[in-house]
């Protein structure tokens, strides 16, 4: 069985979009998606229609993609929210919108999507992973409006008596719940921010940066469930670091994203062994085809001469 899990990452999401059309143009199909975050709607987003043109659909619509679809507002109506106990920075009801802008159906549920899925939520008062998707019954509108409240921009989501937050908050690259799915091969999407932080940050990015850490212990960790739990599982790495420093609300820079994504993910792809092996098959399959048309051209002339 072949999964893919996607980790969060807000507006960097749009370098996993990028992946998935290399994956699409590779032939590389799931039977399964777990996403966390931006990872869940984008791996939702495909497991509604899992082909190369959908990929390419998804692509274009990340480059149309502005603030005010996510994140409305200013600084002044952010603070006013506060003030006034709104429980977040922005309000929810644009990047609502645009979540049913990707969907086919405000009332598609999980049993509609072509390639099973898994949405990871955190469980507010607990702490606990939330899954949505083994119920078939569940809205993926509720499971990705759960999965994406990410505080303290978006207000938690209540759910069956529940609040609901992040699921990058307990779980941001799942892994371990594709393994208990019985993936057996895992294209593994982890957006990763490999830029430096600099001394003389304000409190917000330092902040940032403890919660990058924390995150990146999280996937760590991960990797060492998988490893110590089963065996014969085989991991793609595929690692999508942005190379910026993106303020969270900043969608400018989607399309450089995208392409980075793309970039990444085609070139893990070609140099894999089984992509090399292909190439040189493909190859031989050339040089065979060649041979033949210059014995088709040359035999009737010979003929002739005979």
């Amino acid at each position: 069985m072949i999964a893919f899990v996607l980790s969060g990452g807000g507006n960097r999401g749009a370098t996993q979009i990028g992946a998935l059309a290399a994956l699409m143009e590779h032939g590389i199909v799931p039977d399964l998606i777990v996403g966390t975050s931006a990872g869940a709607l984008n791996g939702v987003s495909l497991a509604v229609e899992p082909t190369r043109e959908h990929a390419q659909r998804l692509c274009a619509i990340w480059r149309r993609i502005q603030r005010d679809n996510i994140f409305p507002g200013n600084p002044l109506t952010a603070s006013w929210r506060i003030l006034t106990s709104q429980g977040s920075l922005h309000d929810r009801r644009n990047f609502r919108r645009f979540v049913q802008s990707l969907m086919p159906s405000p009332d598609i549920t999980f049993r509609d999507l072509k390639v099973p899925s898994v949405v990871t939520a955190t469980v507010l008062s607990s702490g606990r992973v939330r899954l949505f998707g083994p119920r078939s019954d569940e809205l993926i509108m509720d499971a990705l409006m759960a999965s994406t409240a990410i505080p303290p921009f978006f207000a938690p989501y209540k759910y069956q008596d529940e609040w609901l937050v992040d699921g990058a908050v307990v779980t941001n690259l799942p892994l371990h719940i594709a393994v208990a799915n019985g993936a057996r091969t895992i294209y593994a999407l982890e957006i990763v921010d490999d830029t430096l932080p600099v001394s003389g940050r304000s409190v917000s990015q330092t902040m940032a940066y403890a919660v990058r850490a924390m995150i990146s212990q999280q996937h760590e960790s991960e990797r060492r469930i998988v490893q110590l739990e089963r065996r014969g599982i085989t991991v793609h790495p595929i690692r999508l670091a942005m190379g910026q420093d993106l303020a969270y609300n900043d969608f400018r820079s989607s399309g450089k994203l995208l392409d980075e994504g793309y970039r990444v993910t085609n070139d893990y792809l070609k140099n894999l062994p089984e992509a090399r092996f292909a190439a040189y098959q493909r190859m031989a399959e050339s040089v065979r085809t060649m041979f033949r048309r210059m014995r088709l051209r040359h035999t009737p002339s010979e003929v002739s001469h005979i």
